[in-house]
């Protein structure tokens, strides 16, 4: 008797695990409505629960990176008015400031975040923030960052 339980209970414990993996691979399959057609795209997106802008997304999360890292000197409006602004000689850049995006090539706002503003023959005090930041942060607070010179909507 001892004999055929723990036979049925070693045999029992595995099959339980793939009986749950099956279970698991089925359930996964059959969310998000299996390939059903919606009518409208915003509907199609709301079930597949990716977002209608993603530049709205990085944005959003560009705002959150800045209000902990950079608002304390560039300010809440990016017009290098922050609280530590008056100590600062040269003060923070203004982000408004259009003259500013010209004479700013390509990745060059990146390399200013990632390496401090040195490498763009800007301010020594602004940090180099490469190695607190990923690249995808560094990426949305340049988003965000950018907004500030976007004309304002009507």
């Amino acid at each position: 008797m001892r004999r055929w339980l723990a036979i049925t209970l070693v045999g029992l414990v595995p099959a339980t695990y793939v009986v749950a993996f099956l279970a698991m691979g089925w359930v996964r399959s059959h969310q998000g409505h299996g390939g059903q057609d919606y009518p409208s795209k915003i509907e199609a997106l709301a079930v597949s629960h990716r977002s209608a802008d993603p530049l709205a997304d990085a944005r959003g999360r560009g705002e959150k990176v800045y209000r902990h890292y950079c608002l304390v000197c560039h300010g809440e409006s990016g017009k290098g008015d922050g609280r530590n602004a008056p100590m600062l000689n040269p003060h923070p850049q203004d982000f408004s400031d259009a003259k500013f995006w010209q004479s700013l090539g390509h990745d060059r706002d990146y390399d200013a975040i990632a390496q401090g503003g040195a490498v763009n023959g800007k301010s020594v005090l602004m940090p180099a923030w490469g190695h607190t930041l990923t690249e995808r942060q560094i990426r949305d607070v340049m988003v965000f960052v950018r907004a500030f010179n976007a004309p304002a909507k009507p």
